[in-house]
């Protein structure tokens, strides 16, 4: 009687990742896992591409989450080696047989928004990029910017080296131009920790003034960085588990498939002291800028502002700062110059009628005011906005008094245009 051989073959198996980055290391647990369950392998696990073009040859399998040279591609290509590369964003050689595996970076983006929205409403979304133009790190983008609406939104790339004084103190600048609160992603997990250093150099209140997310939720980074850090949490055990799985398919068939693309979605959020909900100052700074908005032109004053809400207004003046960068007073300012100047494009009333409609009871003093914050006088600008609605290619707008859509019946107060700037 005949005894079947039951042995299994021993196939030889290269893994190409970085054992310096947390999640490279879940993504090997998940793939060890997977292969002390279901295969019968010798693994060498190795770090950069010098080391992967020495491994390849002899192996049945390759996994690698780094970028191979061209010889070594073109190598695997010709041995029809079954090849896994894990968040590829490089081109594989031709002819190579190969499954990409990568995370769905713009859902990790939709994600992180979804998780800020429900933290309360944010005046403004900023993105932080990684230390490349990398395409993960801009579909992340996308997925978070693109996730908002009605906010100011806003994106950090920096020229210098990620962590540098010099990228520390451009971050910081940037920060401090969001409006408040601002939700900030970073791509990943290092660059939200220089976030959270930019933060402290720009006196920037964390999570009060700006709430920051990082991506990988590496412990290392997040539970010791000040505060600790929020972080979206893709499952590297599963992404390892998925590419055990598919090369080992992969290596079972005679044939392989040419290029196919994976997507994993698992993720989930850590939530710690970094991105936490909205305090009622919010709600607070919201009401005022409402107030102001509604009742700039009844030359009301800050006390004005505050007694509406029912707050002190040394209170209110010192959460407006926080998160508007600017006095309450100086926002009474701003919106009734805003107003200035609408009037001046839309009507021909006079200065003197403009002054006495935005709550300016001295018309010299708004003039005054208006150069200087607006570098021109009320009658150069009113001219100037003439000059651009006087061409069919710069037309402004059908209630701008100057543009060409502008009829008759529109007038107001039955002013022409020349008769409106002669009332300058």
């Amino acid at each position: 009687m005949k005894t079947m051989n039951t042995t299994r073959k021993i196939r030889s198996v290269a893994v190409a990742v970085k054992l310096s980055d947390a999640s490279w290391r879940d993504f090997l647990m998940g793939f060890f896992d997977y292969a002390k369950r279901e295969t019968h392998w010798d693994i060498r696990v190795v770090q950069s591409a010098d080391e992967l073009q020495r491994a390849v040859s002899g192996c049945q399998g390759v996994v690698t989450g780094i970028e191979p040279d061209r010889k070594t591609q073109a190598l695997l290509a010709k041995a029809g080696t079954p090849l896994v590369a894990i968040g590829s964003e490089w081109k594989l050689a031709k002819k190579s047989h190969a499954v990409c595996i990568r995370n769905d970076n713009e859902d990790i983006g939709r994600f992180c928004a979804q998780h800020f929205q429900m933290l309360g409403k944010f005046a403004s979304a900023g993105f932080v990029h990684s230390n490349k133009d990398d395409d993960w790190s801009a579909a992340r983008e996308r997925g978070f910017l693109g996730s908002f609406r009605d906010i100011e939104k806003s994106t950090f790339r920096s020229d210098a080296e990620p962590g540098s004084d010099k990228d520390i103190a451009a971050l910081a600048e940037w920060l401090k131009s969001l409006s408040k609160p601002a939700a900030v992603m970073a791509a990943w997990d290092m660059r939200a920790v220089h976030v959270l250093r930019a933060c402290r150099l720009a006196r920037q209140k964390v999570p009060g003034q700006i709430a920051v997310i990082g991506v990988d939720n590496d412990p290392l980074l997040c539970d010791f960085s000040t505060p600790p850090l929020t972080s979206v949490a893709p499952d590297h055990m599963l992404e390892g588990q998925l590419a055990a799985d598919t090369l080992n398919r992969m290596m079972r068939r005679r044939t392989t498939p040419t290029v196919a693309h994976i997507l994993n979605t698992a993720k989930k959020i850590e939530e710690r002291e970094s991105a936490k909900p909205i305090s009622p100052v919010t709600s607070l700074i919201a009401r005022a800028v409402a107030f102001i908005s509604a009742n700039a032109e009844k030359n009301i004053k800050v006390s004005d502002v505050a007694d509406a809400l029912g707050v002190s207004r040394s209170l209110l003046d010192l959460r407006f700062r926080e998160f508007r960068n600017e006095t309450i007073s100086k926002a009474i300012t701003r919106t009734r110059l805003e107003s200035v100047k609408r009037l001046l494009s839309d009507t021909g009333l006079s200065i003197r009628a403009i002054s006495a409609k935005c709550g300016f009871a001295n018309p010299n003093h708004l003039k005054n005011l208006f150069k200087r914050h607006f570098g021109k006088s009320m009658r150069e600008w009113r001219a100037n906005i003439r000059q651009d609605c006087s061409t069919q290619e710069n037309v402004k707008t059908e209630h701008c008094l100057y543009c060409p859509q502008f009829t008759a019946r529109d007038q107001p107060l039955g002013r022409s245009p020349a008769q409106a700037s002669a009332n300058l």
